[in-house]
């Protein structure tokens, strides 16, 4: 990190602190880092969403999504992975699979114990934020999170740029030579995920986000996508996936045979979005989205009520 950067990271991060009575700041348990969050509160919420936000981005880009939630009486929670937004870590750097499900063990246990308590929690992942939930369940089945439903926005699975072996090969050398080089990937600033031209400008603006893949980094991306994309996934809460048909990080009929071939479970929905791209949330229509998304959250509210009467 430049000093530059380094600089204006910290006057976000110092903004972020004194602009917010509500943020919260927690030590991971896997090697005491800092992760930073924020609380957004309702009264009597009928439920609460707790955002895992994409690689290179930040939580407070989900700020209009947590207001859209806030005013249907939904409480939400927003917090920055290692390495990103005003969390602690070199930018973009992660250490292996286990730091990321740590780090999200710890936040999902405090959110129970601080702010959902005996509400149901929902998790909304969005891209690489997908691949660390549903890969969470594989990889930690022994330890599953305290969760009552999963919306996954446009999952990074089975992406356009397939990774070749050589690539494979590349990144572990790297990763185990030298594991925080930049590697020469093109990423985040070059690619546009949103039809939203604002949206767009802003993305590219923003101190917070970064276009950094550190050999570990790739490497642990790579194999968490193989993992998912060859692994049978069984998904013991209701799951509702959302994917736009103009994506172009990954191609929405990858996520249909994903759907289709690896996926198991009672409640599973796949809804796609024509004309949308890869950050739903973020695009030209993304009121239809979110509202799409509270109304199958309170309708799974509704008939988890109905069964509790029944009984």
């Amino acid at each position: 990190m430049t000093a530059k950067t380094a600089k204006k990271n910290q006057t976000s991060e110092s903004d972020w602190l004194k602009k917010d009575s509500n943020h919260f700041e927690l030590k991971s348990p896997h090697d005491r880092l800092r992760l930073l969050g924020k609380f957004w509160p309702v009264n009597e919420p009928r439920a609460v969403i707790l955002f895992v936000h994409g690689s290179g981005e930040h939580s407070g880009r989900y700020k209009h999504v947590a207001e859209f939630f806030n005013e249907h009486k939904v409480a939400c929670v927003t917090y920055d992975l290692r390495g990103h937004g005003v969390s602690g870590g070199e930018r973009g750097f992660t250490p292996s699979s286990d730091a990321l499900f740590i780090d999200l063990e710890c936040v999902v246990n405090f959110v129970r114990s601080n702010f959902s308590h005996a509400k149901p929690l929902v998790l909304y992942a969005h891209g690489t934020g997908c691949s660390i939930c549903i890969a969470h369940i594989l990889k930690r089945s022994d330890r599953l999170l305290d969760y009552q439903y999963l919306i996954l926005s446009t999952p990074s699975i089975c992406l356009k740029m397939r990774p070749t072996r050589t690539l494979f090969f590349i990144a572990r050398a790297f990763s185990n030579l030298s594991p925080h080089l930049r590697l020469p990937i093109e990423g985040n600033m070059h690619n546009v995920y949103t039809n939203d031209e604002a949206m767009v400008t802003a993305y590219r603006t923003d101190p917070l986000v970064h276009d950094r893949w550190p050999a570990r980094s790739l490497c642990v991306f790579l194999e968490l996508g193989h993992l998912l994309e060859t692994t049978p996934v069984q998904f013991s809460v209701p799951v509702l996936v959302q994917h736009g048909k103009d994506d172009t990080v990954t191609p929405f009929e990858t996520i249909k045979k994903w759907k289709e071939e690896r996926v198991k479970g009672d409640d599973v929905e796949l809804k796609i979005w024509p004309d949308h791209m890869h950050e739903l949330h973020n695009d030209v229509g993304r009121i239809n989205v979110l509202n799409y998304a509270l109304e199958w959250i309170l309708k799974h509210l509704d008939s988890n009520q109905n069964q509790q009467q029944e009984h």
